[in-house]
């Protein structure tokens, strides 16, 4: 990590990743990490628990809709009582909304209805009201974290949720916070911003368990490695990376990395509290 920072501090910031090129990174880095398969399992459980009517998703910042659509399967498997299932995705890069459109008509179920919006959350209009709005690995992108809760809260059903799925500035994440370039302005946001944005704008706000689940970068290819960082990497920053992953790898001798999630759960809007000076 000391070398990566003074390879910062003298030289120019790397180039953000173009759509495509970060759509083949997140599926090649998902195929070697267990996280996606325990999120859709939480999600199943929480969503399950406390069903009882038709329930309704919207999933913001969808991607290709690999975790919706298990989550769909598992959801309508589940219902003994043959209940519908409403599904809407907002995805702002095309092909990926294309493919969430795909993976979700792969669904043989007449139970199931689904639709996908090609644009920005903040830009997306809706006119439909949801029992869950979900944010799985998506509020780093918004531009206001608390603006965007807000804005899913306002489309909330009686009893709704918002569930925000994000990561924590653990020892993996630590790359992306130093090598990641500014997304329309603004960093990042890791689950520690989305906590404080959360606790401070008046939100009613539950912290579930995080999710522990690791990924295993040994013999990551170069475009896991991009996704990995949130840039375009350069071969002497490709070394260092790699080096990296090595010395806080949890298993001796590869590059298995601790690669936990954060949850959170927003029901109702409270009075807020006096941000922290």
């Amino acid at each position: 990590m000391d070398a990566l920072r003074a390879a910062t501090a003298s030289s120019l910031p790397l180039d953000e990743l173009a759509p495509d090129a970060y759509a083949r990174g997140h599926a090649a880095f998902e195929a070697l990490s267990n996280q996606r398969h325990l999120i859709a399992l939480w999600l199943v459980d929480r969503l399950t628990s406390s069903r009882t009517a038709p329930l309704s998703v919207l999933s913001v910042g969808c991607g290709d809709g690999a975790l919706d659509a298990a989550v769909a399967k598992r959801l309508l498997a589940s219902d003994s009582n043959g209940r519908a299932l409403r599904y809407v995705g907002i995805e702002p890069f095309e092909v990926s909304a294309r493919h969430f459109h795909e993976h979700m008509g792969r669904i043989n179920s007449g139970r199931l209805s689904f639709d996908t919006i090609v644009a920005p959350f903040s830009k997306s209009s809706l006119d439909e009201t949801f029992d869950v709005v979900t944010f799985v690995h998506s509020m780093y992108y918004v531009p206001d974290v608390a603006e965007a809760a807000h804005a899913a809260c306002a489309l909330l059903r009686p009893g709704g949720e918002v569930i925000v799925l994000s990561a924590p500035r653990g020892a993996l994440n630590l790359l992306a916070g130093l090598l990641a370039p500014a997304i329309e302005g603004h960093r990042q946001w890791f689950s520690d911003d989305v906590h404080d944005a959360l606790t401070f704008s008046g939100l009613d706000l539950a912290i579930p368990a995080p999710i522990e689940a690791v990924v295993d970068l040994t013999d990551a290819s170069d475009d896991v490695l991009d996704f990995t960082v949130q840039a375009r990497l350069t071969p002497d920053y490709r070394v260092l990376v790699r080096r990296y992953l090595a010395d806080v790898s949890l298993v001796a001798g590869r590059s298995v990395v601790a690669h936990p999630v954060d949850a959170y759960a927003v029901r109702r809007a409270r009075a807020p509290m006096s941000a922290p000076t």
